[in-house]
């Protein structure tokens, strides 16, 4: 894989963390808002857009990782 290939995916990780993590916090500052609670649904938000942001995180490396990690399997 060409090097700029790999920048740009990285970037797009990065992007797609950030975004997650935005998300969350922004919709869970809306439904506080339309519910009258304080920070309840903020701090759901910032906890579920972190989850969706490392399970995605996870996705996107995984196969940049290649076959390290898979134990060999030699018989």
């Amino acid at each position: 894989m060409p090097t700029w290939a790999l920048a740009l995916r990285l970037m797009g990780v990065g992007w797609y963390v950030a975004a997650s993590v935005v998300i969350g916090i922004v919709g869970g500052y809306f439904v506080d808002g339309w519910l009258g609670t304080t920070p309840v649904f903020i701090i759901v938000g910032v906890i579920l857009g972190t989850t969706v942001a490392f399970y995605g995180l996870y996705r996107m490396v995984q196969p940049l990782m290649g076959d390290q990690g898979q134990g060999s399997k030699e018989e």
